[in-house]
């Protein structure tokens, strides 16, 4: 390691991404307002950026990150003060083309990274027939990086000529394990089906050989269960846009279908069922495990409260992270402890404070931002964000 104007194509585009798509509300009575007290600053123009930036990621204690770009680049940089500095470039292969399938957007470093410079990547393959996970070694030499490839995770699409609701997001959890979330290809069926993949989460132990693959982990919810494929943590996903990796809680942005957006929670060694395709939002029956945040289609409450409200009527909820710090605060304790979720097309970006058993007690707008892919807890503590269009990551800071 180195020491658009927006147009109908664009929305077109942005819409097949994230599989656009109704939005319930939590009480919200915060102690301290927390509306009007953010803005954001340019890090890295679109020049230093691939053409469509999906996901920014720091390396761990570094000041160093990698930005991914929606047809397979990976671009590294390094913060420099108040900008961004372009250190080299390397190319993931066979990822989806555009504007299909969302591409290149889900990466995450190896838990004993500083021993092994292993990371992991995650897309759709160009053909549409394969949600993959890659692993490489991280090098000073771009080509070597290339050339560590091995595939950890395969999984069968099934019908390969229908794109969207793939894989787009990756974590490791506490535990050392990798959580999988994976959409249902447009095959809501298989979201329930225990012999599929498709539509679940997956809880898998990545193999460091150089053969790749995976181990099933031991204590698996449902391994002792014949019926059901061992990989298996949860089901009833559909587009599972971004997860989060939170202490012993996975959170997951599911983006609905015609009714709600949704945040879900998984506890660790819990089994699950998120309820798709037979349950959008609450559900009063059927056991299925309630959303943290439900955005309703039919109910504008979220957006009302942004003044920047977008005109655009697609909703695709993400999830950020939760805000936690070892060093100086820059934002006075405004966001200690709190969810940071968004809206790609609305444009709302949304804190909630969190509940010792994970669900929301209160959430509040906190500033507009649209088209927004992803976060990170920058080596600073400020919180920087990717945005497709226009290219570039920004600096959220106080005002």
């Amino acid at each position: 390691m180195h020491g658009a104007v927006r147009i109908l194509g664009t929305s077109l585009l942005v819409c097949l991404l994230f599989s656009c798509a109704e939005q319930g509300q939590f009480p919200n009575s915060p102690a301290t307002n927390l509306f009007d007290k953010f803005t954001t600053s340019l890090i890295a123009p679109k020049a230093l950026l691939p053409a469509l930036p999906t996901n920014v990621k720091f390396f761990p204690g570094s000041h160093e990150f990698l930005v991914l770009g929606k047809r397979g680049e990976i671009h590294h940089l390094a913060l420099e003060g108040t900008s961004a500095r372009l250190l080299g470039a390397f190319t993931v292969p066979k990822v989806a083309p555009g504007p299909e399938e969302i591409g290149l957007t889900g990466i995450a470093f190896d838990p004993q990274f500083a021993a092994n410079q292993f990371f992991y990547v995650c897309f759709v393959t160009g053909d549409n027939k394969w949600a993959r996970i890659l692993r490489y070694r991280w090098s000073n030499n771009y080509a070597e990086i290339e050339n560590s490839r091995v595939t950890v995770l395969n999984v069968d699409r099934l019908l390969p000529d229908e794109p969207q609701h793939g894989l787009y997001s990756i974590c490791f959890g506490p535990d050392g394990n990798l959580y999988v979330p994976i959409g249902d290809a447009l095959q809501p069926e298989y979201a329930q089906d225990p012999q599929s993949l498709l539509g679940k989460l997956l809880r898998i132990r990545p193999h460091h050989g150089p053969e790749g693959g995976y181990a099933i982990p031991p204590d698996n919810p449902y391994r002792n269960e014949e019926k059901v494929l061992p990989e298996i943590a949860a089901f009833g996903l559909r587009t599972p846009f971004r997860s989060l990796c939170w202490k012993d809680k996975i959170y997951i942005a599911n983006v609905g279908r015609n009714r709600y957006e949704e945040i879900e929670m998984y506890q660790i060694g819990s089994t699950a069922n998120f309820g798709w395709p037979f349950c959008e939002g609450y559900c009063e029956a059927g056991g299925y495990n309630r959303p943290v945040i439900t955005v309703s289609h039919a109910d504008p409450f979220y957006q009302t409260q942004d003044p920047q409200q977008s005109a655009s009527n697609r909703l695709s909820i993400g999830v950020g992270l939760v805000y936690e710090r070892e060093g100086i605060d820059p934002y006075d304790d405004l966001l200690d402890g709190r969810l940071l979720f968004f809206d790609v097309f609305q444009g709302y970006v949304r804190a909630a404070r969190l509940r010792a058993d994970g669900y929301v007690e209160e959430d509040q707008h906190i500033f507009h931002l649209e088209y927004i892919t992803a976060m990170d807890h920058g080596p600073d503590e400020h919180v920087y964000v990717t945005t497709m269009v226009p290219p570039q990551v920004l600096r959220v800071e106080l005002k």
